[in-house]
């Protein structure tokens, strides 16, 4: 029930249009790349996969992380325009459901978003590589790893944008913490699993700490999960 009428809602914000041209955008960056670097691409030594990533994933991530912060915001904005947060409110619902249901159509939007840029990756390697054996498994581990690194980013963002009443706030919250993660994700190893950081770490990269990182995301989602709970429950509405 809650999803659909969220769905409803979201009908009219531009939101499925923008995550939409955006993961079209972002399938594109590995495909104009390596067709305007092809022989420097095809000489490099390594998997096929681990180039193309390297090569394209921090401009891949950073627009997931954009439509990421448009789109929480834009969910929130709508919920506090013309004081609908209050008539969500007023119905038989549990507060968190409203933010657990926003935050599973955002996921679902991310996965979509993985999913064109699997697509174009797959497209890249077919059309200028030699396709090795390992590589969709390969692949699925990536863009598992990727998914699960963004997810307490996503919750981040929700809960930032459920906090601010004037939309404007929250996105630039986004912004200033999106530009933190492309400066600093070869810092320190505690500064790298802040949200918005993590997310540019790539499987390869992660080496043998990607299995730190898969636990310290899990440990993220868990407390930022409670986070929300609590603040949706003590939170006061003005609007």
């Amino acid at each position: 029930m809650m999803i659909g009428i969220e769905l409803k809602k979201l009908k009219s914000t531009g939101f499925f249009t923008s995550f939409f041209a955006g993961g079209i955008l972002a399938a594109l960056v590995p495909v104009a790349n390596t067709a305007f670097r092809t022989e420097l691409f095809t000489s490099m030594e390594g998997s096929p996969l681990s180039i193309l990533l390297d090569a394209n994933l921090q401009m891949m991530t950073m627009l997931f992380l954009i439509l990421i912060i448009c789109g929480a915001c834009l969910m929130y904005h709508s919920e506090y325009a013309d004081h609908a947060m209050r008539r969500m409110l007023a119905l038989p619902l549990h507060p968190e459901s409203l933010f657990f249901g926003k935050a599973l159509i955002l996921a679902a939007g991310l996965l979509f978003l993985l999913v064109l840029s699997s697509l174009s990756l797959t497209f890249c390697t077919l059309h200028w590589f030699e396709m090795p054996e390992d590589f969709f498994p390969e692949l699925a581990r990536n863009m598992g790893f990727l998914l699960l690194l963004t997810l307490p980013t996503l919750l981040f963002m929700l809960l930032a944008a459920s906090a601010c009443q004037n939309m404007w706030v929250s996105l630039g919250i986004g912004v200033i913490f999106m530009s933190m993660g492309t400066v600093l994700p070869k810092g320190p190893f505690l500064l790298t699993l802040v949200p918005f950081i993590t997310p540019f770490k790539t499987f390869y990269a992660a080496g043998g700490d990607a299995g730190l990182y898969a636990v310290s995301s899990c440990v993220e989602l868990l407390l930022l999960s409670l986070a929300a709970c609590l603040f949706i429950r003590t939170r006061r509405y003005t609007l």
